[in-house]
């Protein structure tokens, strides 16, 4: 499960956000992946991260992939 801890509305596009989320594994993390707690229909803006229980980080580039460091 990723579950979404903050999200921000940073755009006039009232359905793009910058979030941070935990996930249990860095596998969950995919493009079509649900995020427990992000509006219907919503957008993840670039720069958003998600934290794994393992300590993996990851940041959503400008293609809407996650670059994991």
């Amino acid at each position: 499960m990723i579950k979404v801890t903050s999200i921000t509305n940073t755009d006039s596009d009232e359905n793009t956000f910058k979030i941070s989320a935990f996930a249990d594994t860095k596998d969950e993390v995919t493009a079509g992946a649900e995020f427990k707690g992000l509006p219907a229909g919503a957008t993840i803006e670039m720069g958003s991260s998600v934290l794994t229980a393992s300590g993996e980080l990851a940041f959503m580039k400008s293609d809407g992939t996650w670059n994991w460091v």
